[in-house]
């Protein structure tokens, strides 16, 4: 497909052919002292399986031959649980995680049933806090099959995201069920099958059978919820960022009102930005040190791995991106994440020196590998600033460094200095837990800790405890648990993965 030159090596990229399988590769070839050229990486992903190709191009069906047809096997939204019919997969999770895989397999002809217990696919995204946008740029999120509209902006706004996720799914034909909670799962080994027990709206319980089950239940699952002396006898609203609505519904309410948000990561400085933007006196706690960028640097970072429109125009599209990331394995990215640091703690000096004149703690993570990397391991840690530094930066968003709350008060907190902040509103963007702990309560105990934490690649580094993998545990292959899979990452990455 195509060949260039790469830190004095040489890569190339071709088609292969099995007896099974159509896919493409990529090999680099690197010379020793010797003279002679050498392998030292192959790639090789598949993207049709023989036989059972997606009918699409030469083998797109006619359309009216359909009317006739029996329906799918899968129940749709209009047969709901009810069906007699059950799923060859059933996937947990209708947002675009669930979504994703469940186009793929609809492509491929493969019953499948997505559940979830909001109402729509996109009532995730419509639930959370007005102000939220995606933080990640137009060109990485593209869904499989349909792109996002030209006309969108850099980043779509969450209401924006969420109508399309509802529309993806009608366009896609996906068999989407809402209103359904997943009350428990047990795989039956002798016959290969899950038998799910759920319950759909108005209360009735039914079970399915399916003989593989995907959790596309995202990588943060259940808030992380302090546990606070004192806090039973607050006056004032306490809530997770999860469940806080944000600004907009009660914009009267706002001004004045003393506001502390615990957590200095993505979610807290978009609350932070939020309450400021309504009038309310806010304080951000930081606990500990946070990788904090200008945003424009992960647009250039995403821009030099193949995500932007100066690529769209030359024929790159997100699937070519998508590919030309994943050929390169995680330890090996360690090093250009190194420099790449280097490179924006120098270009950007003077907005990390102000950061830091306000007692800011910047991480650049363990190894001074930055935020791409702390997202490999933990999923958490960082902030591209859309603005709310600049708020913490001059003042108009207090910042309380390095510290704590040692009590909350009826009125009031104590922070672990000693220093009384008054209080009417405590946001906690404390994080979530692993996605496993939902396994712990929908299957067992004893298979959550067969198959072990999602996430992180062993590297060692805070969040991410060893041994070392070197690819993201659990997710997108075979678990401990078989026929149990785990979907998830940002779009692009689970675009790539369904």
């Amino acid at each position: 497909l195509e060949a260039s030159d790469e830190d004095g090596s040489v890569f190339g990229w071709f088609r292969f052919e099995t007896n099974v399988a159509r896919g493409v590769a990529r090999a680099t070839l690197r010379r020793g002292a010797d003279g002679a050229d050498r392998c030292s990486l192959l790639f090789t992903s598949m993207t049709e399986i023989k036989g059972h190709e997606e009918a699409t191009g030469f083998n797109r069906p006619l359309g009216h031959e359909l009317r006739a047809a029996a329906p799918m096997s899968s129940p749709g939204p209009a047969e709901g649980a009810g069906s007699k019919q059950d799923p060859y997969v059933l996937v947990i999770g209708g947002s675009q995680s669930g979504l994703m895989i469940a186009s793929r397999l609809k492509r491929l002809g493969v019953p499948t049933l997505v559940v979830d217990r909001l109402s729509r696919p996109g009532d995730t995204w419509r639930n959370r806090y007005g102000s939220l946008h995606l933080h990640d740029a137009f060109w990485l999120n593209h869904l499989p099959y349909l792109p996002s509209p030209e006309h969108w902006p850099v980043y779509a706004s969450k209401d924006l995201f969420a109508d399309w996720l509802d529309h993806y799914a009608k366009i896609m034909d996906i068999d989407f069920q809402g209103h359904t909670e997943v009350l428990k799962a047990t795989f039956d080994a002798e016959l290969e099958k899950w038998t799910v027990r759920m319950r759909v709206s108005g209360g009735e319980e039914t079970e399915l059978r399916a003989t593989h089950l995907v959790m596309a239940i995202g990588n943060a699952t259940g808030a992380n919820i302090p546990t606070l002396p004192g806090i039973d006898s607050f006056r004032g609203r306490h809530v997770h960022s999860a469940h806080f609505e944000g600004c907009a519904p009660d914009a009267a309410a706002w001004p004045g009102k003393k506001c502390i948000v615990v957590g200095s990561n993505t979610s807290a400085h978009d609350l932070a930005q939020d309450l400021h933007e309504h009038g309310a006196d806010v304080t951000m706690l930081q606990r500990s040190s946070t990788c904090v960028l200008r945003t424009e640097r992960m647009r250039e970072l995403a821009a030099a791995a193949g995500y932007s429109e100066e690529a769209a125009s030359r024929g790159r599209d997100a699937a070519c991106a998508d590919l030309q990331g994943a050929s390169v394995p995680i330890s090996l990215r360690e090093p250009g994440m190194r420099r790449w640091v280097q490179e924006l703690q120098e270009r950007d000096a003077e907005y990390y020196e102000r950061l830091g004149k306000v007692g800011w703690m910047q991480s650049w993570g363990e190894d001074g590998t930055g935020p791409f990397m702390m997202y490999l391991r933990a999923f958490r840690g960082y902030y591209f600033d859309i603005g709310a530094s600049e708020l913490v930066m001059d003042g108009r968003v207090k910042l309380k460094s390095g510290a704590t709350i040692a009590e909350v008060k009826p009125t009031s907190v104590v922070l672990t200095t000693g220093e009384e902040l008054p209080c009417e509103l405590l946001i906690y963007a404390t994080g979530y837990e692993n996605s496993i702990s939902v396994v712990s309560k929908l299957i067992s105990p004893e298979v959550a800790r067969a198959v072990g934490p999602c996430w992180g690649y062993g590297s060692g580094r805070a969040g991410d405890p060893g041994p070392y993998e070197g690819e993201l545990r659990n997710m997108w292959k075979p678990t401990a648990q078989p026929n149990l899979w785990f979907q998830g990452g940002n779009i692009a990455m689970c675009r790539f993965h369904s």
